[in-house]
């Protein structure tokens, strides 16, 4: 039987091509050069909001079935923590021109990545969960790090602006964690398949996300 280590090795090879575009991608390459226009950033921010909106994750975790799994608290978002990402984004949005951040219309290509997770969350294994967020979160992560650099260098933000960003880009690796998660659903007969399936369909829809930004913005 495959372990866990194992498993996130192979997604990761299935991965590489995608996560190369995703890291290089032209949209988040233009904010750190400077080369991106208020809208391209706005567009990046009312988007956002609506995929990810203050308590969606507080939301995710009550809509999570598997209270009794050992590993749960891998997936619980502290509320400080939640509460805190949701004033930094607000923050963000604020000093880019954004006020009315629900009225915003996000675009179905976009928000195709936040409909995944949702559906992830409601049929997939806790296993699943783990795998792709864990190597979701990497490549994300990744990309905030590089629009925080353009965002203070080229448009006059402060770190306090960037909170938001800059705290996905911090994120320590998630794979021990997800590692455990995924070792208990093996031994329960969750499909190694299945895991790898998911953390494609996840990196997937993280470059739909980026390939919207690009096209709705001529980036």
């Amino acid at each position: 039987m495959a372990n866990a280590n194992e498993v996130i090795d192979e997604a990761k090879g299935v991965l590489a091509e995608t996560e190369s575009k995703i890291r290089g991608h032209a949209f988040v390459v233009a904010i750190e050069a400077g080369q991106a226009d208020r809208a391209a950033l706005q567009l990046f921010c009312g988007n956002q909001y609506q995929m990810w909106k203050p308590n969606a994750d507080a939301t995710s975790v009550a809509m999570f079935r598997f209270s009794d799994h050992p590993y749960r608290a891998v997936f619980l978002t502290p509320p400080e923590v939640e509460a805190g990402a949701a004033a930094a984004f607000v923050a963000l949005g604020n000093r880019l021109g954004m006020d009315e951040f629900d009225r915003f219309e996000p675009s179905a290509e976009a928000f195709a990545y936040a409909a995944y997770k949702a559906w992830l969350i409601c049929y997939g294994s806790a296993a699943e969960i783990a795998c792709a967020r864990a190597l979701n979160l990497a490549a994300w992560g990744h990309n905030c790090g590089m629009m925080s650099r353009g965002l203070q260098e080229h448009f006059g933000l402060s770190v306090d602006e960037t909170a938001f960003l800059d705290g996905f880009s911090s994120l320590p690796s998630l794979e021990d964690r997800a590692a455990q998660v995924i070792d208990y659903d093996l031994r329960r007969g969750v499909e190694p398949y299945v895991i790898i399936r998911a953390a494609r369909m996840m990196q997937d829809y993280e470059r739909m996300f980026w390939d919207a930004m690009a096209r709705q913005s001529g980036l």
